[in-house]
C-alpha cells in the first residue's frame, strides 16, 4: 500500500529535527575549543604583519635608588643605626633640592643573621635594610647628590641603581608609532605583491611600547673621609630608545 506524500514528508522533518538536536548535545559537552571552529562561519581571507618603529631621545630624569643596611648585635642596635644613617641621606637629598614629595621609602625589612658550624646555626645579629627612591629632575646635580649621599649615610649607605626616563616621551611615541605602522605597511604590500593578491583596508591594529636605557648599578659605597680627596663620581645619562610594535591585520580583496 502506497505510503501519503504529506506522511512522508512530516517523517523527513521529524527525523531532522531529531538529527539536530543529537548535534547541539553532542557539541555542549565538547570542548569550546572543537565546537567553534563547527558552529563559527569561516574566516575572511586576511594578511597579518607586525611593524617595528624607534626613536631616540635623551633623558630628562633619572630615579636614583639607596638607601643603608646595618648589621648589629640586638635588633634596636641595628634599627638605631640604620634610622640615623637614614635620616642623614635623607637630609642630603632634600639639601640637594631633593623635593620631599620625589623621595619615597621603597623597602624596610629587619632579618636575623646567622653563622652556620658544624654545631648548626649561630645567631651572629640583626641586619635593617631601609631604601628609598629619589627623581632627580637636574641631571647635571646628580654626581654630587650621589657623593653627598654617600658621605651622610657613612659606611653603610648603599647606593643600588640609576634609571634613566624621559618624563614626558609623548612625541617620542608619536614618532615612533608613525614609523611603525609604515613598516607594516611596507610589509603587507611585499607580502600581497609576492602572494598575487590585492591589499585591502586594515581590519584591526594593536600597538605595544617599549621604553629602553641605560641601569647603571652600584655596589655597597663607603664614606669619604674628606672634601678634599674627594672625586666627583662620572655619570654618563647617555640615550634612551622607545620603540612602538604595531600589529596590523589586513584584508585581501
Amino acid at each position: 500500500m502506497a505510503v501519503p506524500k504529506d506522511i512522508t514528508v512530516k517523517k523527513l522533518k521529524l527525523l531532522c529535527l531529531g538529527f539536530n538536536a543529537l548535534l547541539v548535545t553532542t557539541l555542549i559537552g565538547c570542548d569550546p575549543q572543537i565546537v567553534t571552529p563547527l558552529l563559527s562561519p569561516p574566516e575572511g581571507r586576511t594578511i597579518h604583519v607586525t611593524g617595528s618603529g624607534s626613536v631616540t631621545g635623551e633623558p630628562d630624569i633619572a630615579t636614583l635608588n639607596l638607601g643603608v643596611s646595618a648589621e648589629k648585635a640586638s635588633v634596636e642596635e641595628a634599627r638605631e643605626s640604620a634610622a640615623s644613617a637614614m635620616t642623614s641621606v635623607i637630609e642630603s637629598l632634600k639639601t640637594n633640592d631633593i623635593a620631599e614629595t620625589d623621595i619615597q621609602t621603597e623597602n624596610f625589612s629587619i632579618h636575623p643573621q646567622y653563622d652556620y658550624t658544624d654545631n648548626g646555626r649561630v645567631l651572629r645579629g640583626y641586619r635593617v635594610n631601609n631604601t628609598v627612591s629619589a627623581k632627580v629632575r637636574e641631571l647635571e646635580s646628580l654626581s654630587d647628590i650621589i657623593d653627598d649621599a654617600a658621605k651622610a649615610g657613612g659606611d653603610i649607605v648603599v647606593v643600588n641603581a640609576i634609571r634613566f626616563m624621559i618624563e614626558d616621551a609623548t612625541a617620542l611615541q608619536t614618532q615612533a608609532r608613525a614609523l611603525a605602522v609604515k613598516n607594516a605597511e611596507m610589509k603587507a604590500d611585499t607580502l600581497a605583491e609576492a602572494s598575487g593578491v590585492t591589499l585591502g583596508k586594515p581590519v584591526t591594529i594593536t600597538e605595544a611600547n617599549f621604553s629602553g636605557g641605560p641601569r647603571i648599578a652600584f655596589a655597597e659605597s663607603a664614606a669619604l673621609a674628606d672634601d678634599s680627596d674627594r672625586s666627583s663620581t662620572p655619570i654618563e645619562a647617555g640615550e634612551l630608545t622607545i620603540t612602538v610594535n604595531i600589529t596590523i591585520v589586513y584584508e585581501i580583496q
